[in-house]
């Protein structure tokens, strides 16, 4: 996988000083995103169904290190995580965040081949 588009991973970070949630953006360079536009249809209304695939190579460059969420809880400044809930974002500064469903890891075979694929709405 060879690609060279960037994306943002926003992380919720509870900061106990100002009592409320904070975003750390992570910027990582190298990834393969994929829009599926759809609708899904019921006996009342036509609801969108629009989904973004986004493939993130082991070897992609990030602005941090990707870390377990044991990491990132410790130490969430040097550490990113990948997790349902989070933000992502097309490009560094596109001003349409997208919500994190889902991460699948695919860590077989060679570094060439490992990645994550994440499903955001």
């Amino acid at each position: 996988m060879n690609s060279k588009e960037v994306c943002t991973v926003f992380n919720r970070i509870y900061d106990p000083i100002f009592r409320k949630y904070i975003l750390q953006p992570t910027v990582i360079t190298g990834v393969f995103w994929q829009a599926e536009l759809g609708a899904r249809l019921t006996k009342e209304e036509i609801y969108e169904a629009n989904e973004v695939h986004i493939f993130i190579p082991s070897l992609a460059e990030a602005t941090r290190i990707f870390g377990t969420n044991e990491e990132f809880q410790e130490n969430p400044t040097k550490y990113f995580a990948l997790r349902p809930e989070d933000k992502i974002m097309r490009g560094i500064s596109s001003g349409r965040s997208l919500t994190i469903v889902s991460v699948s890891t695919f860590d077989y075979g060679s570094k060439d081949l490992q990645h994550w694929e994440v499903v955001a709405k």
